[in-house]
């Protein structure tokens, strides 16, 4: 089966042509096209590349966008709900001259302006939210940040008052104020949204307990209380805007939450996100250890990855949850080393690897039946799965791909993201259409079937741009290894160290396609070395990288020094 089919975007319009444009927000491609085929009539549709737009400054996309005469832009979304800095986008639609404008979401919800309707309407609702913004909430969440910090120092006393009954099995509350869209009735997480079920799946599994407070459903109900605070668009006008809007009104809410039942608590563990202190307050105000889950510094991420703004504020963010932990685990001794350098307490810092739940993903569990779906069971199947970002080097082993002349092998690219459109380029330009299948977004217990499709699975993971060191740990790792498959991975950071090459799997060095499509290339010539790294692969995962393994290491960490 060839790559998934999709409305290719228009040629540029002639002179005094118009045309609809389509911004994808949601991460989901094939969706969005199949929404605008349906949604958008009248003129040929140019699908925008949101990779590119969101680097430019805004006169540069202004400009461009002008220049493509739109006459209908469309956004579409994950979830209209809690889609920020909507109206934002509305009015530089209609600044770019477009005479009708469109949000829609996966949930089949829409939102339809003329032009005149959004300078009108929504760009006094925008001055009016910027206002209440950058006036009241953006000095407000200064001043707090700068409070609770000073406030810290009378933590001890609150501790010393708090007379916590000796369990042996423990509780934690859960805290995850990151705000996840939600997709088809499902979160689009990625990595999270396994790291949250991966953990609570592990802790359960030890005895202990879990009390959820957070941001959207984490699917955990029957399993653990769980207290759901949906996000509010009161305040959307920018992104930072709506996140630090939302933190306050998280906080607020989830101090109301835990006022009663507080006694039954052990400690806090937060999923450290973007301008939130939730955690931090909790802590505070009741005395409980504060556990944090830090995958990364998102001052980081927002100067490479995603831009968000009011950077010097999100660094006081991100210092002052640093400081107010009692305990940091982080993914990788990069990141422990990284923290350490910028002046946090060794001892306070546990390395804690990601994971896999072996029972969910293993070999034999409908891999066969999907290779029959898209048509591929006489292939040798090569497998990647991936929120497409700029660090998981899709475009290397599209690259690569192109390099393997046997027709034997066949390319399955799972999942979507803002380096799809490059992949998907990579495959056309070089004619190899047929031997590639994008299968865009799937549900999330739909990826272990997908890959038992596969026969040899990749994770071509690429260096930042910056220089900076590998810092991850990749869920996609421990499950491609737990599938008892073959794995070419990059010889990365902690990937390095969980892959020993020619025992558990192959390392290339990363970026190097050419490398790449040699080891893709012995692998599928070597049917029993495929078995052999397979199986030795499962038994590294299954021995030590499980979420058992994982929510071990914070119960045992954070209870021992009661």
């Amino acid at each position: 089966m060839s790559a998934s089919k999709s409305p290719a975007p228009s040629a540029k319009p002639s002179a005094g042509s118009r045309q609809n444009l389509l911004l994808d927000l949601s991460g989901d491609k094939q969706a969005a096209l199949d929404w605008a085929a349906h949604h958008l009539s009248g003129a040929p549709f140019r699908l925008l590349d949101k990779a590119e737009l969101k680097w430019q400054s805004k006169r540069e996309a202004l400009a461009r966008i002008r220049a493509l005469q739109p006459r209908t832009f469309a956004f579409f979304t994950s979830d209209l709900r809690v889609q920020s800095a909507r109206r934002s986008m509305m009015c530089f639609a209609a600044l770019c001259g477009a005479r009708r404008i469109v949000f829609a979401d996966t949930n089949g919800r829409e939102i339809r302006r003329t032009r005149a309707g959004v300078l009108i309407i929504e760009s006094a609702r925008l001055m009016l939210e910027l206002l209440v913004g950058y006036v009241i909430i953006l000095p407000l969440s200064w001043l707090l940040t700068l409070l609770l910090r000073a406030a810290l120092i009378f933590r001890p006393v609150v501790r010393a008052s708090l007379q916590q009954a000796k369990r042996t099995a423990k509780t934690a509350l859960y805290i995850r104020a990151t705000i996840v869209p939600m997709m088809r009735g499902a979160a689009a997480a990625g990595g999270m949204a396994s790291h949250v079920a991966g953990f609570a799946q592990g802790t359960l599994a030890l005895g202990h307990r879990l009390r959820f407070i957070t941001s959207g459903d984490v699917g955990l109900a029957d399993k653990a209380t769980t207290e759901v605070i949906e996000p509010s668009t009161a305040i959307s006008a920018t992104r930072a805007l709506f996140e630090l809007w939302n933190n306050l009104s998280f906080t607020v809410r989830a101090l109301r939450a835990i006022s009663e039942g507080q006694s039954n608590l052990d400690f806090i563990y937060q999923r450290y996100s973007r301008f939130n202190w939730t955690g931090v307050v909790l802590s505070l105000v009741t005395g409980l250890p504060l556990a944090l889950e830090f995958n990364g510094s998102e001052v980081w991420v927002a100067r490479h990855w995603d831009p968000v703004g009011l950077l010097g504020l999100l660094k006081r963010f991100e210092q002052l949850n640093l400081r107010a932990a009692d305990f940091i685990f982080v993914v990788s001794d990069v990141q422990r080393r990284s923290l350490i350098a910028a002046g946090v307490d060794a001892s306070r810092i546990v390395v804690n690897p990601n994971g896999v739940d072996v029972e969910a993903f293993h070999p034999d569990c409908g891999g066969q039946v999907v290779r029959a779906q898209l048509g591929i069971q006489e292939r040798i199947v090569v497998g990647f799965t991936g929120s497409f970002g700029p660090w998981h080097g899709a475009p290397v082993l599209a690259r690569a791909a192109t390099r393997i002349n046997d027709a034997r092998c066949h390319f399955l690219f799972i999942g979507d993201g803002d380096e799809r459109t490059a992949t998907e380029h990579v495959i056309e330009a070089a004619g190899r259409r047929d031997r590639a299948t994008f299968t865009g977004r799937i549900a999330h217990d739909q990826v272990a079937a997908y890959l038992d499709a596969c026969d040899i699975l990749v994770s071509p993971h690429v260096a930042a741009a910056d220089g900076s060191e590998f810092f991850g740990s990749p869920t996609k790792l421990f499950e491609y290894m737990a599938m008892a498959r073959a794995v070419v991975a990059s010889r990365l950071g902690q990937i390095a160290g969980v892959i020993v090459d020619g025992e558990n799997g192959l390392l290339v060095e990363p970026n190097d396609a050419a490398a790449l499509a040699q080891a893709i290339t012995r692998l599928a010539n070597d049917e029993a070395l495929r078995h052999r790294l397979g199986a030795a692969a499962r038994r590294t995962v299954t021995e030590q990288y499980t979420w058992q393994h994982n929510a071990a290491h914070v119960f045992e960490r954070v209870t021992s020094d009661e």
